[in-house]
């Protein structure tokens, strides 16, 4: 039996990963914070932020990899690790600056990213 729809997709009325877990923080915050004090208010705000960032971090996920692999492409190192040991060995100043600059615009999509790049336009 065939519904018409290709492989794999997905129906309009099921929620993607996004939607669940803004359900979820808005549920910890509009129906459970306002009920419980003390410690379990702590953990459940705790745990409500834990979930913001772990969804702007999959929501990110695609752009931080795209920018790591050409920032590494553009300093001729296979990843962070080896960026990281070629560090430890020691630079040049040329070399620190060339990897300062790189790391620079790494740096700056985090920020935004993370939703702290309130730089002046």
């Amino acid at each position: 039996m065939t519904t018409g729809e290709p492989t794999g997709a997905v129906h309009a009325a099921v929620p993607g990963h996004d939607d669940l877990l803004t359900a979820v923080v808005e549920t910890l915050r509009a129906e459970l914070l306002p009920v419980v004090s003390g410690r379990s208010r702590y953990l459940l705000k705790a745990c409500a932020a834990a979930i913001e960032v772990a969804q702007r971090d999959l929501a990110a996920g695609a752009e931080r990899r795209a920018v790591d692999r050409a920032v590494f492409a553009q300093l001729g190192v296979a990843d962070e690790r080896a960026l990281v040991a070629e560090i430890g060995a020691g630079l040049t100043a040329d070399r620190f600056a060339e990897i300062a600059a790189a790391l620079a615009r790494r740096t700056e999509v985090e920020l935004r990213i993370l939703g702290r790049d309130d730089r002046p336009a």
